[in-house]
C-alpha cells in the first residue's frame, strides 16, 4: 500500500489529472512571487513615520491576514509598540490617530475587513491598504487612502509573498525596523532551491516523504510562541483549504499546561492523529527540553511524531522554508486524498449565503 502512495506522488500525469486547476505551477512560482513582491514595494513612498505611530493593527482574514501573524512573530525582538492582528469586523477600542492601520484584503471584497477599514477611516487612523482590487480599492480611491495594488488572480493563502514582503518593507521605509534587504534576498534564493526540491520529480522530497507520513491521519501541528506559532497556524489554514481535512495546532510552552493533560488515557482515538513540530535554532534551552520531554510522553499515544526545521542562516528564511514546506505537504496530502486543491466549495457556499 505504502508503494501505491509513493508511486502516486511520482506520477506527473497523475498529479495534473488531480490537479486540475494547476497549484503546483503556482507553488513552483513562489519565488518568483517574491520578487516581484519585493520590486513593488521598493517603489512605494508612505505618508507616516514611525514616530507618529504608538500601535500597530492588522486587519485581515484566512490567507490575507496570516502575513501579519508571520509578520508579528518576526519582528517580535526588533518592533518596539505593541502589533496585533485583528480577525473581526470591527476594531479595538484603543485604535485612534495614533494607530498605523493596515488592512488586506486580497479580494479586495471581504465583508469583515471592509467593516474594519470603514472603522479605521472614521477614527481617523494612519490607513494603509494591501488589496488586489475590489470594493475595497474603490473606497480607498474615493477617501485618497494609500494603496499597495498587488497581482490579482490567485487564491489569497497562495499570495503570502505578495502581502508578507510588502508588509516587511513597510515596517523598513517607515522607520520601524532596519533594511531587510539582505534577508529578503536570501530568502528568495532558498526558495529558488527548495522549489526544485519539492516538485514532484524530485528523488529527495521531504514534502512528499511527510505528506505520506500524514496520510490518513489528523493532523496536530505544535509550534513554539514567538517563534514558529504562525507558521503552525499556517499550516493548519493549508491542511484545511489544501488537502480538504480537519487540522489542529497549538504551540509550545502553553500546551504543556493544558493539551498535554488531554493524552493522559491512552485510548484509540489518539492513534488518529500525526503531531508535526516546527522547530527553530532560536528557540530557547528550557523550550527544547520540554520538547523532548513532550515527545516522549506522546511516542505511544499518537500516530506519529516528525520533527520540521528550517533551512537557511536567518531567521527570515528559515522561516518561509518551513512556510514553503507546509504549503507543498499540504499540497501533496491533496494528491493523495484524490482532491483538486484549489476549488474552496464550502467557503465561496457560505460567503453566498451570507451575501443574501
Amino acid at each position: 500500500m505504502l508503494y501505491y502512495f509513493m508511486h502516486q506522488l511520482d506520477d506527473l500525469k497523475l498529479i495534473t489529472e488531480i490537479d486540475k486547476s494547476g497549484m503546483r505551477r503556482r507553488l513552483s512560482d513562489f519565488p518568483r512571487q517574491c520578487e516581484e513582491a519585493e520590486s513593488l514595494a521598493k517603489s512605494l513612498e508612505f505618508p507616516f513615520s514611525s514616530e507618529d505611530v504608538e500601535n500597530v493593527v492588522i486587519s485581515g482574514m484566512g490567507g490575507s491576514a496570516i502575513g501579519g501573524d508571520i509578520l508579528i512573530s518576526y519582528l517580535r525582538e526588533n518592533l518596539k509598540i505593541p502589533a496585533i492582528v485583528n480577525r473581526n469586523y470591527s476594531l479595538p477600542a484603543f485604535v485612534n490617530e495614533k494607530t498605523l492601520a493596515i488592512v488586506i484584503s486580497y479580494s479586495g471584497n471581504t465583508g469583515e475587513t471592509l467593516a474594519s477599514l470603514n472603522e479605521a477611516y472614521e477614527k481617523r487612523s494612519k490607513l494603509i491598504v494591501i488589496t488586489s482590487g475590489g470594493t475595497i480599492e474603490e473606497f480607498c480611491s474615493l477617501n485618497s487612502i494609500p494603496i499597495i495594488k498587488i497581482k490579482g488572480g490567485l487564491q489569497p493563502r497562495e499570495s503570502i509573498g505578495y502581502i508578507f514582503i510588502p508588509l516587511l518593507i513597510l515596517m523598513d521605509k517607515t522607520g520601524f525596523i532596519e533594511s531587510q534587504h539582505r534577508e529578503i534576498s536570501e530568502t528568495i534564493e532558498l526558495l529558488k532551491l527548495l522549489s526544485k526540491g519539492y516538485a514532484p520529480e524530485s528523488p529527495e522530497n521531504d514534502a512528499k516523504r511527510l505528506a505520506l507520513d500524514i496520510h490518513g491521519k489528523i493532523p496536530l501541528l505544535y509550534g513554539i510562541h514567538g517563534l514558529t506559532d504562525s507558521i503552525t497556524l499556517r499550516w493548519k489554514c493549508q491542511f484545511n483549504e489544501n488537502s480538504k481535512t480537519p487540522a489542529f495546532y497549538n504551540s509550545f510552552p502553553e500546551l504543556n499546561h493544558n493539551e498535554i493533560e488531554g493524552w493522559d488515557t491512552n485510548h484509540e482515538l489518539g492513534h488518529n492523529f500525526f503531531v508535526v513540530i516546527l522547530r527553530s535554532e532560536d528557540e530557547a534551552e528550557n523550550i527544547s527540553r520540554q520538547i523532548e520531554i513532550t515527545k516522549t510522553i506522546l511516542s505511544d499515544r499518537v500516530g506519529g511524531i516528525k520533527e520540521a526545521w528550517g533551512k537557511g542562516n536567518g531567521r527570515l528564511a528559515r522561516m518561509f522554508s518551513l512556510i514553503y514546506l507546509g504549503d507543498f505537504v499540504s499540497y501533496y496530502l491533496a494528491i493523495l486524498n484524490g482532491i483538486d486543491p484549489t476549488p474552496i466549495r464550502n467557503i465561496e457556499s457560505l460567503k453566498k449565503q451570507l451575501s443574501v
